[in-house]
């Protein structure tokens, strides 16, 4: 079994990343020019990849550490279900009384179609609410749910994967599934560029198009001791080419070598402090930050001194976050659970 240290950057990375995709979406969905400085220097694309790949990674550890596929999956909806049903639940009953919107809205077709559509992952059915957010550049209540969907699918992929795994075949069995991965997702994104329709695009970003970074961090679990050894032989190329847009060039390479920055960051550079320690707080601001930059647009705080709003748009998403792990999703969580003993943690 692997054995991964402890004291690791997983909780600064996930942080980073939820951070990151919050301020990638700031100008567009705010429609305030003030903004784009940030989103040209963060990208919420870069990011998700990125996440899968640390899903990837902790996800093989998880259900290699689990006693059986019961208790991985009851690990899994822990941390995943709470937030995430709040997330929907809230926006169903409560931006409606934050909306000029007629009360027959309540217990409408389309009000029951965005909530059984979104609590069952499903939420491009149903992205949206008339008369919510009608004003603002960008109707959709929260896209990016969409990855939570096929996280849970990769949850449910890892069992076959690892039924497919013998003492011998693991490279094997991991690279054919990234090689068909990005013969996946290079198809419908040639399809897309050929025929410039919207659904090719929605069609790569789901669970075979995303796989190839989730088998890469899988991988770089199973292999960690030879990474562990190695990873600065590895890091330097791997920067080297995601710097020279290497991902433009060569698309083949860019999970792979994406992989192993994140993880050698995450596991192989000094540990950098506990970010754990006042819970963790990454999957709330991810969840949320979407509608509450939707409020803060409908409300028109962007328009009149950009970033103080900014400032105040951060402070409730991190405020937002924070609740949520400590009143709806760590008490849902094992005591053997990472994030209650970071939390618990303290410093040396």
């Amino acid at each position: 079994m692997v054995k991964i240290p402890y004291k690791n950057n997983f909780d600064l990375l996930r942080l980073g990343l939820a951070l990151s995709v919050c301020l990638s979406h700031l100008c567009q969905v705010s429609g305030n020019w003030s903004y784009y400085s940030l989103a040209r220097f963060f990208r919420s694309d870069i990011a998700v990849d990125c996440f899968f790949v640390v899903s990837g990674f902790l996800i093989f550890s998880s259900y290699e550490h689990s006693s059986g596929f019961l208790s991985y999956l009851n690990k899994r909806i822990r941390r995943i279900f709470p937030a995430y049903i709040t997330v929907v639940l809230l926006a169903t009953f409560c931006l409606p009384l934050l909306s000029n919107v007629p009360s027959e809205l309540y217990f409408s077709e389309q009000w029951f179609r965005y909530l059984f559509s979104n609590l069952f992952f499903l939420n491009f059915l149903q992205p949206d609410l008339a008369g919510i957010f009608s004003a603002n550049p960008i109707q959709a209540i929260n896209p990016p749910l969409w990855t939570i969907k096929v996280e849970m699918m990769f949850y449910f992929s890892v069992p076959l994967i690892f039924l497919l795994f013998t003492r011998k075949n693991r490279w094997l069995v991991l690279f054919s599934i990234y090689l068909l991965s990005l013969l996946y997702s290079l198809l419908f994104l040639k399809l897309y560029q050929s025929n410039n329709l919207d659904i090719y695009l929605s069609l790569e970003k789901q669970l075979p198009g995303q796989l190839s970074f989730f088998v890469s961090g899988g991988g770089l679990y199973l292999y960690f001791s030879f990474l562990k050894q190695h990873w600065w032989k590895f890091l330097l190329p791997s920067l080297l080419f995601l710097s020279l847009q290497g991902p433009a060039l060569f698309p083949p390479l860019y999970p792979l070598t994406l992989a192993i920055t994140v993880v050698s960051f995450a596991v192989c550079l000094p540990f950098l402090g506990n970010w754990g320690k006042f819970g963790d707080i990454s999957y709330g601001v991810y969840i949320y930050h979407f509608p509450i930059i939707q409020i803060f647009t409908a409300l028109d705080l962007f328009t009149n001194g950009p970033w103080t709003a900014f400032y105040l748009l951060i402070l409730a998403i991190l405020v937002t976050a924070t609740l949520s792990y400590h009143l709806i999703e760590r008490p849902f969580l094992r005591k053997s659970s990472h994030y209650r003993m970071a939390s618990e943690e303290k410093s040396d």
